[in-house]
C-alpha cells in the first residue's frame, strides 16, 4: 500500500524525470526495481540513498520523510540554467531500415539534461546534442520503432561496434559502424538486413552525424 513517503517519492520522480522510474534509477545510482518498490510503498530508501538524493538533487529530506517542508527550503530544488544542457528534438526521423527522407530540420522541442548526469552516466561533456526518433526494424532488438536516441554530434571517430547516426542519400540512418579494411562496415543488428560498406567512392554521400549515446523508450 502506498504511504505518504512513497507518494512524495513518486512526486519526486515525476518532477525529476517526468515519471520515468528507470531514468530516475540510472540518475541516482539505484536499480529500477528498487525505485519501483519505493514508489509502491513496498520498500523504504536507506539513509545512504537519502544522503545521495540530497547530494545530487538537493531534495528536502525533511519534506520527503515527513511531508513537512523545511523552513527556507523548496521540496524540489531545480538545477540552475548553467547546470543544464538543452538537446533539440528534430522533426526528422532516423530510419533503422532503408532511410527516411529528410523533409525538414526544424526543431520540434527541447529536452533538458543535467550536465553532471551526462558526464557521470554517459561520459558526455558537450552541448552538441540532438534527439532523433527511430523508425523501422533493422536495428532490432537494440532499437525499436518509436525510440528516441540521443546523439553526441561531437563524437565521430569510430571505436569498434558502436552505434552512430548517418546522413545518407536516402536520409538519416541509425546503424552500427565497424572499421573495415576497405572502409567502414555499416551493420544492422537485425540479421534480415544486409551489411554494406562506406568506401572512399561513396564517403561524401554517407556522413557520420554523431555517436548514439542513449535511448529513451516508452513502456
Amino acid at each position: 500500500m502506498a504511504s505518504g513517503l512513497s507518494q512524495r517519492f513518486q512526486y519526486m520522480v515525476d518532477q525529476v524525470t517526468a515519471g520515468d522510474k528507470k531514468a530516475f534509477a540510472e540518475l541516482t545510482g539505484k536499480s529500477a526495481s528498487h525505485v519501483y518498490k519505493i514508489c509502491r510503498g513496498a520498500s523504504r530508501p536507506s539513509m545512504v540513498y537519502l544522503q545521495h538524493l540530497y547530494d545530487e538533487l538537493r531534495i528536502d529530506l525533511n519534506w520527503l520523510l515527513t511531508g513537512e517542508q523545511g523552513e527556507g527550503h523548496a521540496a524540489m530544488a531545480k538545477p540552475s540554467a548553467s547546470e543544464l544542457v538543452y538537446a533539440p528534438m528534430f522533426d526528422v526521423q532516423a530510419s533503422a531500415g532503408f532511410g527516411a527522407e529528410v523533409l525538414s530540420e526544424d526543431i520540434e522541442d527541447y529536452f533538458a539534461f543535467d550536465k553532471n548526469w551526462l558526464s557521470r552516466q554517459l561520459g558526455v561533456a558537450t552541448d552538441q546534442l540532438a534527439f532523433v526518433s527511430i523508425r523501422g526494424d533493422s536495428m532490432l532488438p537494440t532499437l525499436n520503432e518509436g525510440d528516441h536516441v540521443l546523439v553526441d554530434m561531437s563524437k565521430k571517430s569510430l571505436s569498434q561496434n558502436d552505434l552512430f547516426l548517418l546522413h545518407t542519400e536516402q536520409g538519416l540512418m541509425a546503424k552500427r559502424l565497424n572499421k573495415h579494411k576497405d572502409g567502414i562496415e555499416v551493420v544492422s543488428d537485425n540479421p534480415q538486413y544486409q551489411n554494406w560498406l562506406i568506401t572512399q567512392d561513396n564517403q561524401s554521400m554517407n556522413q557520420i552525424v554523431g555517436k548514439i549515446v542513449w535511448c529513451a523508450r516508452s513502456l
